[in-house]
């Protein structure tokens, strides 16, 4: 079976494809298949601003990204990794996968049905959330390459630190089928 290299080689003699595409797509398929870059693939090509691990030189724009949102269900299901991860669902639920972009600043307050995993692509952002327990709290500043969870049906809302639009890659569990995933909320006066 050829290598992903080799085939990619093949297109750039037959399909006559320019060279930088060739070799960001290369990149690009790496780090998805290792889960990172590896030394192979490490070394920008030249004249290249951006890395592929998200971190950015000071003469970069942000990224221009459009939201998406994938919606899937589940059968019931368990994944029990004792002792540090379990997650499961006794009824056939959602999952839902999004990217989303967020101007910088402060978003309403909201819920969620099932827990979600947060990933930060790009920007900075902080959570604002409330419980009866412990009244108004403040998570602390993730940033791009940080990964946070937003828990099922906590009233929270998203606060964008910086200048430019957070861009955020989202995984939410245990989703009704067919039902919201975000739910408005009621301002909790924080």
């Amino acid at each position: 079976m050829p290598s992903v290299r080799d085939t990619l080689r093949e297109l750039r003699t037959t399909h006559d494809l320019p060279e930088n595409e060739l070799d960001l797509v290369e990149r690009v398929i790496a780090v998805h298949e290792l889960g990172h870059v590896s030394d192979t693939y490490a070394a920008a090509p030249p004249g290249a601003t951006h890395d592929m691990t998200h971190n950015m030189t000071a003469d970069v724009v942000p990224l221009a990204v459009d939201p998406f949102t994938f919606r899937a269900p589940l059968d019931p299901y368990r994944i029990h990794q004792l002792p540090d991860f379990m997650i499961h669902s006794n009824a056939k639920t959602a999952i839902v996968i999004q990217r989303l972009v967020f101007a910088p600043g402060t978003g309403a307050w909201h819920t969620h049905p099932g827990a979600s995993l947060v990933y930060v692509v790009e920007g900075e952002i902080k959570l604002q959330r409330f419980s009866e327990k412990d009244g108004c709290t403040e998570t602390p500043v993730s940033g791009a390459g940080k990964a946070y969870f937003e828990v099922a049906d906590q009233v929270h809302r998203a606060v964008v630190v910086t200048a430019q639009p957070a861009v955020l890659l989202v995984t939410r569990f245990n989703i009704p089928v067919g039902g919201a995933f975000t739910i408005p909320a009621a301002d909790p006066g924080c």
